[in-house]
């Protein structure tokens, strides 16, 4: 089930079209594109990147993984070779 709002970002297929102008709407594209990785898996930079490419239209895989990681919803290594899905309290 997906949180209300987050809707008017997704396509047909349930990618990302647009990114969001409000705080709220940054933070449920983010919690959904989170909910992408498996809990406990490590990623490698270009798995996560190419995750995030399938599942967003509007070409910035680079600044969603920040995002990502900055919202606290991932973390990486310092030399970023591996990256992981932080566990949150209930998934999209």
């Amino acid at each position: 089930m997906q949180k209300e709002g987050l809707e008017k970002y997704l396509d047909k297929d349930g990618k990302v079209t647009s990114w969001p102008n409000t705080v709220e709407g940054k933070q449920l594209v983010c919690e959904y594109l989170a909910t992408l990785f498996e809990a406990g898996k490590n990623y490698t930079e270009r798995e996560v990147t190419l995750k995030i490419s399938d599942n967003h239209t509007f070409m910035n895989p680079t600044m969603l993984r920040r995002e990502l990681i900055a919202r606290k919803l991932m973390a990486r290594k310092p030399d970023c070779s591996a990256y992981w899905r932080l566990e949150q309290e209930k998934d999209l």
